[in-house]
This record gives structure tokens, C-alpha cells and sequence, in this order.
């Protein structure tokens, strides 16, 4: 369920040199530590048009930052990845592993109540992941603080079972977020669904949350471009048949024409290089 889980397989990422404008608008946001405002960022936008493949490339880029962070994946068709319920054991096991400090702090809140995973989200992400960085905060030579926060990413929010699941999981972290003590920040990624969205514009919700709507203001058009050309490139370079095609191919205007059937959406320039 993790951004470098073996679920995945060939998991999407973005193509290089594309979304650079939206990966540098979540990565200031990220460290963006002097007068914050906001703790939670909603990635949103319609199916196909890239969410995912942004997490995930945020996530790498902060685990080569050495920026400490812990992922979900939801994934609608697999059963252990369409539910909240592993969500917080998730996170927690990240944390444990990243943050040794953490991993005693985890350990004593499960040996003082053995059936935590089986109470409501609330009590287990406040047991295990907010009390956890919590105490953190105060030690000296811990890794996450105001100042290097550490960074949770749920993508797919909609693709987990249950509308009031989902918008549970919203109310939950903006109560938690709200304690501008906590050394902690949140990626959110999600088609804007009717309740997801009443959620984040909700009285509780709307004040600490940035909303980041993958439209045209980011000139997808552009990317999808680039990677057109450069998946064309490889195919001209490496195909079978490679002497027997022309170095022009394929037209300019056939280029054009997928961009323009993409209307913004790289799931359909991924899938016509694919097949």
C-alpha cells in the first residue's frame, strides 16, 4: 500500500521533465516551515489526470531529500488497498521504521491496549501517529519538527470503500492538523467527489487546507507533449523495424491529434503509446 510496495508494478510516475510546476508547488508547500497556514494539501482532479503518478514522484523526491514521510495507496479493485482499515497500521509502520525514536512510543501505546486496531480511526491515529510525533517534537534530536515536518501522503482517498469513510478520514486529520504543535503535514489526493469536496469545504476543514486542482493553469498540454515525443523517440530507437521507419514518424499532426483527445488526461496519451 506503500509508494515502494512490490503491489506495485511498473507504478506510475511522472514522466521526466513534465508536472515540474506542480512538483515544485507541492514541494514549497512541503517545506514551506516559516508562518504556516495550511497543513493539509488536496490534490485533486479527474481520473487520468495524473494524481497518482504526482504522489508517488513526490514521494521519491522527499526520500531523496531525506525528508521523512510515510504513503497509502488506495486502490479500488484490490481488497487490502479499498479500505481504511490497514490505513493507520500502515502509516504507523512507516513511521516505526523511519523514525526509531518513534517505534518505543508505537510499541507501549499497543502494549497498553492490544486491541487498538480494532477502535475507531480517531483513536488509532491519534495513539499512533499524532501522540508519536507529538512527543517527538520536544526531543532534540529528533528528525521532524516545526521546521522539517513530516509529510503523510494518501492518494486515491476516493477509490477506498465507504463515502462516510472517506469523509471520516478528512475530519479526523483536519482535527488532529489542528494542533499547530505537531510536527506534521498531509498530501491528499482525490477525484473531487460530491462529499470529498463538502468535506474540505466544511467550516472544520476549509482553513487548513491548500487546494491544488490539476487544470489547465498547469498547461498539461505541454507535458503531454513532451512525453508523446519522447515515447515516439524510443519507439523509432529501439522497434524490431526500426530502419524501416521514417525519422519524421509520426507526423506532427497526429501528435496534435492525441493531445487534443487527451483534453488534459495523461491516462490517454499513456495508453495509446502502450498499445
Amino acid at each position: 500500500a506503500f509508494h515502494n510496495s512490490e503491489q506495485h508494478v511498473d507504478p506510475p510516475k511522472c514522466h521526466p521533465n513534465t508536472r515540474l510546476a506542480v512538483l515544485q508547488k507541492i514541494m514549497d508547500w512541503i517545506q514551506h516551515s516559516e508562518d504556516r497556514d495550511t497543513w493539509i494539501m488536496w490534490l485533486n482532479g479527474a481520473a487520468g489526470a495524473g494524481k497518482s503518478a504526482i504522489a508517488r514522484s513526490i514521494a521519491e523526491i522527499c526520500e531523496q531529500s531525506n525528508l521523512a514521510l510515510a504513503t497509502f495507496f488506495f486502490f479500488r479493485t484490490d481488497p487490502t488497498r479499498n479500505t481504511a482499515k490497514p490505513l493507520v497500521a500502515t502509516l504507523a509502520y512507516q513511521i516505526a521504521i523511519g523514525i526509531p525514536l518513534a517505534r518505543d512510543i508505537i510499541v507501549e501505546a499497543l502494549d497498553r491496549d492490544p486491541l487498538l486496531f480494532g477502535r475507531s480511526f480517531e483513536s488509532q491515529l491519534k495513539a499512533l501517529i499524532v501522540e508519536p510525533l507529538r512527543q517527538l517534537r520536544w526531543q532534540s534530536d529528533s528528525p521532524v519538527n516545526p521546521t522539517y515536518p513530516f509529510l503523510i501522503i494518501i492518494d486515491g482517498l476516493d477509490e477506498c470503500d465507504g463515502c462516510d469513510v472517506q469523509t471520516n478520514i478528512i475530519y479526523a486529520i483536519s482535527d488532529a492538523l489542528r494542533d499547530t504543535n505537531l510536527p506534521l503535514v498531509c498530501l491528499i489526493a482525490s477525484r473531487p467527489e460530491q462529499q470529498i469536496t463538502m468535506a474540505f469545504n466544511s467550516r472544520k476543514v476549509t482553513d487548513v487546507v491548500t487546494r491544488l486542482p490539476l487544470d489547465n493553469t498547469y498547461l498539461p498540454d505541454e507535458d503531454i507533449r513532451l512525453f508523446l515525443n519522447d515515447k515516439f523517440a524510443e519507439i523509432r530507437d529501439s522497434h524490431p523495424f526500426k530502419h524501416l521507419i521514417d525519422p519524421s514518424w509520426p507526423p506532427e499532426t497526429i501528435v496534435e491529434n492525441i493531445i487534443q483527445k487527451s483534453s488534459g488526461q495523461f491516462i490517454y496519451a499513456s495508453v495509446v503509446i502502450n498499445f
